[in-house]
């Protein structure tokens, strides 16, 4: 028996509890909410949270009535991001991993037992904790740490995402609303042109079939400009649901944000990309935090316990320390190690694929950046000018007499699918443009080009039949 004022042995347990409830108090996640608002603000200029900290609009957000005023851009996308209930969603990926970090960063309770006494036998305690656990806590800790950081990183990327795709929703609402503009126009000439077609007609300048010909393109301008509308409320109705709004309502919509004035070299955003990319850290961090778990798993080939066990009756009372260890004669956790080994295996390919995509992003948005400007430039300068005044030519010498309805429909008709694709060529540069700030990670300031004002103006006429 041991006396009762010998605790010398029990000093070595008490310490090990000491370190375990040490290392689980100094141990904190190294990523959280703020941390993931913090990296979208510095790389889109837009976080999900207001600057109090609570969930809604941030200070780039106009309220409800501002919103209905008119919407450009970057409120749409600090809208979605406060707003966005798919993003939010999302988001709570960061709590379980949080809880998953706090988890491994404990190690398993002491357990104790009391079996009180039958008969002339003692009564006993016993006392059981883990010791190997306290040398696997460094490893378990940074592996759940790494995945921590690999989903935060992840959802930064999903915030990138959110972002390109609200402004390439506003890009396609914008691109509605103005070719509904220039097919309206469309449709108010070609009907002017069929009333003079008709009043000339019954003076006998024109056969009844040439104005039956002109009413029948009427129809047909009044047709498109029906289809315009339909898409431009699906398009309304796209980006209203991206910013966590009730589809359905109209919105006004507004170009702000100048178009850019030329294509910037690909090799500095590809080198930005690969260095700062947050899906190409992610793949890095779970890389890292897949051989920390291998080592982990390595190490619990065996298990080893401490144990003190005390006894006591009326006269008094004795102890006994010892521990116990799982012998690895049959199970050496074969599965749990091939397991981590065939995880970093994946890790490390997907961060090799991921490298090659971005570099594919990049190429390919920096291609159709380069691309829309040249052909946008080209519509502007080259394409457009020249035929609106062919188109007041044409005009002038039909309401002269001079020439045939069949010159102004040419002429209008050239001119209007001009200023069409010149409006799908600008939404193609605004879509390029979204697309590469999305590859790259972060804004890309290029300039701005300037934009002629009637091409700005959706609403600009295409020119008036009088």
């Amino acid at each position: 028996m041991i006396a009762p004022h010998a605790p010398g042995p029990l000093l070595p347990l008490v310490a090990s509890l000491v370190v375990a409830a040490l290392a689980a108090a100094c141990a904190s996640p190294s990523r959280d909410r703020g941390w993931v608002d913090d990296a979208l603000v510095e790389r889109t200029g837009h976080g999900s949270r207001s600057s109090g900290g609570e969930r809604g609009l941030d200070a780039h957000t106009a309220d409800d009535g501002e919103v209905e005023a008119g919407l450009d851009e970057d409120r749409a996308v600090a809208l979605a991001l406060a707003n966005s209930p798919a993003f939010a969603a999302d988001l709570a990926r960061l709590r379980a991993a949080r809880a998953d970090f706090d988890e491994a960063a404990r190690v398993s309770n002491p357990r104790v037992s009391l079996l009180g006494p039958l008969g002339p036998i003692n009564a006993a305690a016993s006392l059981v904790t883990p010791i190997l656990e306290l040398f696997q806590l460094p490893q378990r800790t940074e592996a759940a740490g790494r995945m921590l950081e690999s989903v935060a990183e992840s959802l930064v990327q999903s915030g990138l995402d959110l972002v390109r795709d609200v402004r390439i929703a506003h890009v396609e609402a914008s691109l509605a609303t103005r070719r509904l503009a220039i097919l309206e126009a469309l449709e108010r000439n070609a009907a002017d042109l069929a009333a003079i077609a008709e009043a000339r007609s019954g003076a006998g300048d024109v056969s009844p079939a040439d104005a039956l010909a002109v009413r029948a393109d009427a129809f047909v301008a009044a047709d498109r400009a029906r289809i315009a509308r339909r898409d431009r409320t699906i398009a309304i109705a796209q980006l209203q649901v991206l910013l966590g709004r009730e589809a359905g309502e109209d919105l006004t919509v507004l170009s702000a944000r100048p178009l850019p004035a030329e294509a910037p070299a690909p090799g500095p955003l590809l080198r930005i990309a690969r260095a700062s990319r947050p899906d190409v850290r992610a793949a890095e961090l779970e890389l890292e935090g897949a051989a920390a778990r291998a080592g982990w798993e390595r190490s619990r080939v065996v298990s080893l316990t401490a144990q003190v066990d005390v006894q006591w009756n009326n006269a008094s009372v004795g102890g006994r320390v010892g521990g116990g260890i799982d012998l690895p004669i049959f199970n050496q956790n074969q599965g749990g190690v091939g397991r981590a080994e065939a995880a970093i295996e994946r890790a490390q390919h997907r961060v090799d694929a991921v490298r090659q995509q971005v570099t594919l992003e990049v190429v390919r948005a920096h291609a159709q950046l380069a691309q829309a400007l040249e052909s946008l430039d080209r519509y502007t300068r080259d394409v457009v000018p020249p035929l609106r005044e062919a188109l007041d030519a044409a005009t002038l010498r039909y309401e002269l007499g001079d020439d045939s309805y069949l010159v102004v429909l040419d002429a209008l008709s050239r001119l209007g699918a001009a200023r069409l694709r010149a409006a799908d060529l600008d939404a193609e540069v605004r879509r390029a443009h979204a697309q590469l700030e999305r590859a790259v990670g972060a804004r890309v300031a290029i300039g701005s080009r300037a934009v002629p004002d009637d091409e700005a103006n959706g609403e600009a006429e295409e020119g008036s039949v009088r």
